[in-house]
């Protein structure tokens, strides 16, 4: 089974993850990207610092990168037999990370961006369920500095503006994603949880939704 956990930055995808991975045997994490990835690393700073004309360049490789990652981990899966491979984020939320990013630039860059996403993914790898964790401003901005990402944690003030435009968009985007590619999800709201109680609700949830699909 592949599950998506998804939400906003600092939303605890991470954390989660890692939990699930720990809880259900015979399971994979699939990270959205390595700590030490230099590319990712110099694009995510020069996003934050505000560079002009690397947002399209930034959001393929990312994509490209990823889509590589689970095709060989989903291969890994069969060959090993693993039975749940969860991932931190999936492909499906960089086009709302790309439309905050783009929607302000000539609408030929959105469509451009548009028609190479939908060539790149591939609906096939979409995941069986997704989990999304919801946030308020208040608290994403305590997790994001307590995380200490120097990218972020230095540029925190002149990007705050794009940080509330994607947080107050995030969430309808997301589900209306979902919707279109017909992927069952469901929402935690994680404001005021701690991860125990946020892991135990996601535990739940798969469990139930396994049990509701062997009944049908």
């Amino acid at each position: 089974m592949l599950i998506g956990i998804s939400g906003m930055i600092s939303s605890g995808k991470s954390t989660l993850a890692k939990g699930l991975v720990k809880y259900f045997n015979n399971s994979i994490l699939l990270e959205e990207f390595e700590e030490d990835d230099p590319i990712f690393n110099t694009f995510l700073k020069w996003m934050y610092q505000n560079e002009p004309n690397i947002n399209i360049a930034f959001q393929t490789y990312i994509i490209e990168n990823l889509e590589a990652k689970l095709q060989k981990t989903i291969e890994e899966a069969k060959t090993k037999k693993i039975d749940y491979i969860f991932l931190d984020r999936f492909n499906l939320e960089h086009y709302i990370f790309a439309f905050v990013t783009l929607k302000n630039k000539p609408l030929k860059y959105l469509k451009a961006f548009d028609a190479l996403f939908h060539e790149l993914v591939n609906k096939n790898e979409n995941p069986d369920l997704a989990i999304f964790l919801d946030i308020d401003f208040a608290t994403f901005k305590k997790r994001l500095f307590k995380r200490n990402r120097k990218s972020e944690i230095v540029n925190y003030e002149k990007n705050e503006a794009y940080f509330k435009e994607l947080h107050s968009l995030y969430k309808l985007f997301y589900i209306k994603l979902m919707q279109q590619y017909e992927i069952p999800y469901f929402i935690i709201n994680t404001n005021g949880k701690n991860n125990e109680e946020v892991l135990d609700e996601a535990i739940d949830l798969i469990e139930n939704f396994k049990t509701n699909k062997k009944s049908l």
